[in-house]
C-alpha cells in the first residue's frame, strides 16, 4: 500500500531553493512518482518497500498540491506552501508552548496561515504511539485560533521574524522533549566514542531492575503519555508559573501512584533523578524521532538544550557531546555544514528539587562548539533567565536573538547578530581594560553597575568601578593589587547580564587573568 512519511501531510511547508527528499513506502518494486510545481520525479520502491525521490529546488509559493502516486494508488497532499523550514530541537525550553509564554496575549487573535508548525511525536520506545493516543500530534498547524497555542514559543517568535524579513512562508518542525539529555538525541556509537560515561550511567541505573517488568510498567505510565503535547497535565501544571513545594507534592498525590516517583527530595518534592526515565536510554530519541524526521529538507537547526546534561562530573563532556550530536544530525540531513543556532543557557539557581550544579561549564562547552565547529552560532539570552524557574517565560527575546543570527549568518543580511565576547584583557596599574568583539558602535550598561562582575587577587575580592568606552569595559580598582588579578563575569549560578552591545545583545560569560 502506498504511504508517505507522516511529516508529508496537509498544510505542510517545504523548503525552497534546496533539493527536497520525499519518502515513504509502497509495494516492493513499484514505480512511484512525486510531482509539484510542474515537475515530476520517479523512483522505485526497494525490496523492503521503502522509496525516496528527490525534487529539484522549489520556488516560494502557497496553495500547492504534492502528488505521490503509483499505477494504482495516489496520494494528494493539499494546501502545501514552499518557503523556509527550520528544525527546533532540544528539551523543555524549546518545547515550551506559546500558550504559556510571557507575551502570548499579544499574539492570540492574530492569523498568519503562512506560519506553520509540525510537532514530531515524542516517542522513546517501539510501540509507544500504540500504548497512548497520539492523534493530536504529528500534524501541521497554522498560526491561527487554538492551533497557535501548540506552537513552540521560541520557534514561533523566530519564524514570525524570518517571515517578515523574507516575505515567504516559514515552517518549524519541533523535534524536542522536555528533560531530555544530549545522549538521547545521538547515535549510540557516537556516544561511546565521545561520552562513554553517559552510557555507563544509564547501565548502572537499570542494573538492578527487572527490565521485562520495567517496560511493562512503562506502557501504562502516564508520564509516557506524550500524545497531548502542550496540554500534558504535568506541563500544564508546571509551565505557566513556578509552583511551591507543597503544590508539587499535592499534584503528584492527585495523579496517583504511577506518576509519583519513588523517594522524595528535601521538602517533600519528588526526586525525579531517582526514577529511570524511559527517555534517558542513550540513543532512544535519535532512533525513534530524529531518524523518522530526517532528511526532511530544512534551512537549519535551532538548538536549546543542555539543562539535563548538568550531571555532576559529566558537564565537561558537553563540548564533545554537542559536537557529536551536530555531526550525527548533519549526516542524517546529508549536509556537512547544516547551520546550528545554539541558545546559551541563562543564569538560574534552583527549581523544585533540581539545583544548578554547574551550568558554568555547560555554557563554556556551548561556546567552544560555536567557536570551533563550522556554521554553529551562539545566541546569548543571559538577560532573561529566572532565578527560581528553569523555564524562563520570555521566549520572545530568545526567538529574536536566534532570528538575528539566521538573518546575518544564514540569509546574508548585514546586521550585528553575535553576542559581545571578551577578546583581549589589558592591565595598567590599577586599571583593567577588557576589549569586546561584536560590540558594534559600543558597549553599554543598563544600570549603575555591571551585574555579575567580580575582580579578585588571591582569595580577596577587590572593589572597583567600571564604565564602558566604545568597545571596551574599563575597570578601575579601588585598592592596589599585587600579582595576577582575576576577572570573572557571569560565572555564578544566578545572574542577569546587563552589559550589552549596540544591538542589545548581552555579553557572554568569561574568565580572565591579567
Amino acid at each position: 500500500m502506498l504511504q508517505s512519511a507522516a511529516i508529508f501531510s496537509e498544510g505542510m511547508i517545504l523548503q525552497r531553493e534546496k533539493k527536497v527528499p520525499v519518502w515513504g513506502s509502497a509495494d516492493p518494486g513499484t514505480t512511484v512518482s512525486v510531482s509539484i510545481q510542474g515537475q515530476c520525479v520517479t523512483t522505485t520502491a526497494g525490496e523492503d518497500g521503502s522509496f525516496e525521490a528527490a525534487l529539484e529546488p522549489l520556488l516560494a509559493s502557497e496553495k500547492e498540491t504534492l502528488v505521490i502516486k503509483t499505477d494504482h494508488e495516489e496520494i494528494c497532499i493539499r494546501d502545501v506552501a514552499v518557503g523556509e523550514v527550520w528544525i527546533a530541537g532540544g528539551q523543555s525550553n524549546m518545547e515550551f508552548p506559546l500558550r504559556y509564554e510571557k507575551y502570548r496575549d499579544g499574539e492570540f487573535g492574530t492569523v498568519n496561515t503562512n506560519l506553520r508548525f509540525y510537532d514530531v511525536p515524542e516517542i522513546c520506545y517501539e510501540g509507544q504511539d500504540q500504548d497512548f493516543d497520539y492523534s493530536s500530534v504529528g500534524i501541521w498547524r497554522k498560526a491561527e485560533g487554538e492551533d497557535l497555542a501548540y506552537f513552540s514559543a521560541v520557534g514561533y517568535y523566530f519564524q514570525k521574524e524570518i517571515a517578515v524579513e523574507l516575505s515567504v512562508p516559514v515552517g518549524i518542525v519541533g523535534l524536542n522533549w522536555g528533560g531530555s539529555r544530549s545522549c538521547a538525541w545521538m547515535k549510540e556509537e557516537t556516544i561511546r566514542r565521545v561520552g562513554e560515561p553517559w552510557i555507563r550511567l544509564y547501565e548502572e541505573s537499570v542494573a538492578d531492575l527487572d527490565m521485562e517488568q520495567y517496560w511493562k510498567e512503562q506502557r501504562t505510565n502516564p508520564m509516557n503519555d506524550r500524545g497531548s503535547q502542550g496540554t500534558n497535565p504535568f506541563e500544564a501544571f508546571i509551565l505557566p508559573r513556578t509552583p511551591s513545594a507543597q503544590e508539587v507534592q499535592d499534584f503528584f498525590a492527585q495523579m496517583g501512584g504511577q506518576m509519583e516517583p519513588e523517594g522524595e527530595a528535601p521538602g517533600g518534592i519528588p526526586a525525579f533523578d531517582e526514577v529511570v526515565d524511559a527517555k534517558t536510554r542513550p540513543g532512544c530519541l535519535y532512533e525513534h524521532m530524529v531518524t523518522k524526521t530526517a532528511p526532511f529538507a530544512a534551512r537549519g537547526v535551532l538548538w536549546y538544550q543542555g539543562e539535563s546534561d548538568d550531571m555532576p562530573g559529566l558537564q565537561s563532556l558537553y563540548t564533545a557531546m554537542l559536537g557529536g550530536l551536530i555531526a550525527d544530525w548533519r549526516a542524517l540531513w546529508r549536509e556537512e555544514t547544516l547551520p546550528f543556532l545554539i541558545v546559551q543557557l541563562p543564569g538560574w539557581r534552583s527549581w523544585l528539587d533540581i539545583i544548578n550544579d554547574d551550568y558554568t561549564t555547560i555554557r563554556r562547552c556551548q561556546q567552544e562548539v560555536a567557536e570551533n565547529v563550522k556554521e554553529v552560532y551562539l545566541a546569548s539570552v543571559s538577560d532573561v533567565g529566572e532565578e527560581l524557574d528553569i523555564h524562563p517565560k520570555d521566549k520572545r527575546t530568545v526567538g529574536h536573538r536566534l532570528a538575528l543570527l539566521a538573518r546575518n549568518h544564514v540569509y546574508g543580511e548585514e546586521l550585528l547578530s553575535d553576542a559581545p565576547a571578551a577578546d583581549a584583557v589589558r592591565r595598567e596599574g590599577n586599571e583593567i581594560t577588557i576589549v569586546f568583539k561584536n560590540a558594534g558602535a559600543g558597549m553599554t550598561v543598563a544600570g549603575e553597575t555591571v551585574n555579575a562582575l567580580t575582580v579578585s587577587c588571591g582569595e580577596k575580592e577587590i572593589p572597583y568601578t567600571a564604565q564602558t568606552a566604545g568597545d571596551c569595559l574599563k575597570i578601575l580598582l579601588h585598592e592596589p593589587a599585587e600579582g595576577r588579578v582575576r576577572v570573572a563575569f557571569a560565572q555564578g549560578d544566578w545572574y542577569q547580564v546587563n552589559l550589552f552591545n549596540e544591538a542589545g545583545i548581552p555579553a557572554i560569560p568569561f574568565r580572565a587573568e591579567c
